[in-house]
């Protein structure tokens, strides 16, 4: 019988990886390069290629992680954009493996062994279908699909919240001091990653009160302490960045004060509520989720298995951190949640599993799956093949639409690049940050012989050092959205018009070069 389940797991387990990296790598760059991946690519070749400028990142007040495993993965792609993006496609197979070990360890059916180990391998016995459901769901939602193929650090941050609640369980369920360091290790480096991993630590010690709740006292709670000193020891590495500071000033940005959310409690946490039911609806669909309403509902009703600590505690995980988002923050969307998706996945798997009962076999009740997934499969292959059509939800549109999306750079570079082979290439594009120039400058990086700045906004005449290029002999142009040009038509006379590339819209990314 083990054999068989071995077998059964390993094949399984083939399926899954083969499923999502095939998944996860075609046509990875469809999506153009949106505007924060354009910074955080452009930090990762500034750390590449110099030693004393690996902390850039707090300069906007930003961890660095994600940029450093970025960098180190440059010398494997010419695409800088596929080396940026494939540092969440890794990160989103290590959700996919954890969601599995994090959900058969939920819910043990076995009685608790005294090795970790022993027991982890003998709830995968138990679990595993209930574990392969899991990562169905994480394959086929719009959510996990979109983001494991953007280079952001959210999809990072997402997998240190499977593996800081994974290893939260597992100390709640074996007290021990080498538990509670890996944990602590943990923790750090997703606080390395993002800020909100701050929300793991408070989660970690709810997980270990909730689990052990009878039998708590204060020399048992020495275990969860430990893990949150070595997580704040790991994050004080970040002081040695000259600009540490800036995080925590660049974090009030992001959040309004306390003050400030006592005079208005519910704006915006109402609104930002409604973003999220939102952005559920266009990221995992409605037949799913009343599909698992409807499973939670037969599960009250016919409960024979305790496992109430369990779900309140993903329960916790998920939507504690949205809460605290959406009163708080001043900006929300989707990636700024994403490290709670995989609690919610399991909260929706344990809904599904529940109407396994409704169906004579597994044969039928995996058809029933495969429909009430279909619309997902669908918008999956839309955003995949042609994303230029696919219309996001009101809080997403600026990863394919408006100024932030980079329709055309690529082809832009590509074009500048050919011109810096017989001259002296000045490029001036719109903003000082951002999709331009830094989306420019992450494909024309070390280029001899082409040099890309930003020149600001809302300028309606030719600014004065790209004109003084011209007159020194430089092959100067200009890229910018036909949306933001304010130029007169005295000054845009001054221009030839290269290239035009549509963007969502009506829209347009203009390539012009001084006259």
């Amino acid at each position: 019988m083990t054999k068989n389940k071995n077998l059964i797991i390993g094949l399984l387990s083939l399926l899954f990886i083969f499923i999502y990296f095939f998944s996860r790598l075609q046509n990875l760059t469809s999506v153009p390069v949106f505007g924060d991946e354009a910074i955080y690519i452009r930090w990762s070749q500034i750390i590449k290629n110099i030693e004393t400028l690996r902390f850039i990142p707090q300069t906007d007040g930003k961890q660095p992680l994600f940029m450093w495993l970025t960098a180190g993965i440059f010398q494997f792609f010419n695409d800088p954009l596929i080396a940026g993006r494939m540092v969440s496609v890794f990160a989103g197979f290590g959700s996919l493996v954890g969601i599995f070990f994090l959900s058969v360890i939920l819910f043990p059916t076995e009685k608790k062994n005294k090795n970790p180990l022993l027991f982890i391998q003998e709830n995968i016995y138990k679990n595993y279908h209930f574990g392969f459901l899991n990562c169905f769901l994480y394959l086929s939602f719009p959510f996990t699909f979109f983001f494991d193929r953007m280079s952001l650090p959210d999809n990072l941050l997402s997998f240190f919240s499977i593996l800081s609640l994974f290893f939260s369980v597992l100390l709640a369920y074996f007290p021990r001091l080498d538990i509670s360091l890996v944990l602590g290790g943990i923790l750090g480096i997703s606080w390395l990653t993002k800020s909100p991993a701050i929300y793991f630590i408070a989660l970690s010690y709810l997980t270990f009160f909730l689990i052990n709740i009878k039998k708590i006292n204060y020399k048992f709670l020495l275990y969860p302490t430990i893990s949150a000193l070595l997580a704040f020891a790991i994050y004080n590495i970040l002081r040695l960045g000259p600009q540490f500071h800036m995080i925590a000033i660049r974090n009030k940005d992001y959040i309004w004060s306390l003050s400030e959310i006592i005079k208005h409690p519910l704006d915006p946490l109402t609104p930002h509520l409604k973003d999220t039911f939102q952005i559920y609806f266009a990221y995992i669909s409605l037949p799913i989720l009343i599909s698992a309403i409807f499973g939670f509902i037969v599960y009250i009703f016919n409960n024979k298995h305790k496992n109430y600590i369990s779900l309140l505690i993903v329960f916790f995980w998920c939507f504690l951190p949205i809460l605290s988002n959406a009163a708080m923050a001043k900006v929300f969307t989707a990636r700024y949640i994403l490290y709670t998706i995989p609690s919610l996945i399991i909260l929706i798997s344990f809904g599904l599993f529940s109407l396994k009962k409704f169906f004579k076999n597994y044969l039928f009740y995996i058809f029933f799956l495969l429909f009430i997934s279909s619309f997902n499969f669908i918008w999956i292959y839309k955003i995949s093949t042609n994303p230029f059509l696919v219309k996001l939800p009101s809080t997403e549109t600026g990863y394919t639409s408006d100024w932030t999306s980079g329709w055309g750079i690529k082809e832009a570079s590509q074009y500048l690049i050919q011109k810096s082979q017989t001259a002296n290439v000045i490029v001036g594009t719109e903003g000082a940050f951002g999709t331009l120039p830094d989306g420019l400058q992450i494909y024309t990086n070390q280029i001899d012989h082409l040099t890309v700045f930003g020149v600001g906004l809302d300028f309606k005449q030719i600014p004065y050092k790209l004109i003084d290029a011209r007159q020194h002999g430089d092959d100067v142009y200009i890229l910018m959205n036909k949306s933001r040009l304010l130029l007169t038509d005295v000054e845009f006379r001054k221009l030839n018009l290269i290239a035009e590339y549509p963007k969502p819209l009506n829209d347009k990314l203009l390539l012009l070069q001084l006259k």
